[in-house]
């Protein structure tokens, strides 16, 4: 396992615990006083997951909501749904799943959808990696192999599929399994496919990365989905120099609906941008300069004005 597996699993474990001693010494009913808020996180023991737990603490203990962060496994798409319906007020979720929601993608919603962000928190940089370094060197090396993408109805797994529609890969010339994340890893590690394309939040196998290039339909496809961006890297992950291609990165962001009232919206974002110290035993690299950043870093939907109101008292916003 990684060392950034390490600690984010070291962190889940030991937040609870942290909370826990934190509660100490409050009355035994003041918690049942508060208003609940209900904040859809991720499956257990990924970055999501953990920056909903860090959210559910700060906000317990620093506002008079009672928040409780729901691990769930369910794709951003159902999370939107769950946000729009009531059943949740925040949720964390893709930037490729919020653009599809805002903009009412017939693929996905009958009508626009009316989530908001509340800010960005990190990037997420969706990676290709093979086993077969030899024959798989670049995107259109891809044909006559087997890929797995993630699940159908996953907008991110959907929208890298059209890419390599884009570069003549398709269902007809390749095998293209569609399972998540975690399945398609299996089959990666157990040798049943030579290609695996998802986020690269943690790694768990020594890998090659596939890079794409400028030539490989690159201009086309960000045309048509702008929510996505590209980073250089060189074979070895290097952002920084000997430059041989590009990967996909989208935001990730905090989302609730247009109908959330300005006040909690506004405790909401204060109460994280003013506990960056806190957020930092959990996510090391997380720091002041990049949380501006991820702020509205490429985030596609437009930004909650209770969230609006605070950044403009801070001075990130004009």
């Amino acid at each position: 396992m990684s060392k950034t597996g390490r600690i984010i699993i070291a962190s889940v474990l030991i937040l609870p615990l942290l909370l826990l001693a934190s509660c100490k010494g409050k009355p035994a009913g003041a918690v049942n006083s508060k208003t609940k808020l209900i904040i859809k996180s991720s499956y257990m023991n990924t970055p999501l997951f953990l920056a909903g737990t860090v959210l559910e603490g700060l906000i317990n203990y620093n506002t008079n909501l009672l928040s409780i962060n729901e691990p769930e496994s369910v794709s951003s798409n159902d999370k939107i749904k769950a946000i729009m319906d009531g059943s949740a007020d925040v949720a964390f979720i893709s930037g490729p799943a919020g653009y599809m929601a805002f903009n009412g993608h017939p693929s996905y919603w009958d009508t626009p959808q009316g989530i908001r962000s509340l800010f960005g928190i990190f990037p997420t940089v969706f990676t290709g990696f093979t086993h077969d370094d030899k024959n798989i060197k670049k995107i259109s090396d891809l044909i006559g192999h087997t890929i797995a993408l993630d699940k159908k109805g996953s907008v991110s797994g959907d929208l890298l599929l059209y890419f390599l529609k884009l570069n003549g890969i398709n269902e007809s010339n390749t095998k293209i399994f569609r399972v998540e994340q975690g399945e398609g890893e299996r089959l990666f590690s157990d040798g049943f496919v030579d290609f695996i394309w998802y986020s690269d939040s943690y790694k768990k196998y020594s890998m090659t990365k596939v890079p794409f290039t400028e030539n490989d339909k690159l201009r086309e496809f960000l045309s048509v989905y702008p929510v996505f961006y590209t980073e250089a890297v060189s074979p070895d992950g290097d952002t920084e120099s000997d430059k041989i291609g590009r990967v996909f990165a989208s935001s990730t962001f905090l989302a609730c609906s247009e109908d959330m009232d300005d006040e909690t919206a506004y405790l909401i974002v204060k109460t994280w941008f003013e506990n960056i110290d806190y957020i930092k035993n959990f996510f090391p690299n997380y720091n002041e300069n990049n949380a501006k950043v991820y702020l509205e870093r490429r985030v596609p939907v437009p930004m909650h004005p209770g969230a609006e109101r605070y950044f403009r008292e801070v001075g990130l916003l004009n």
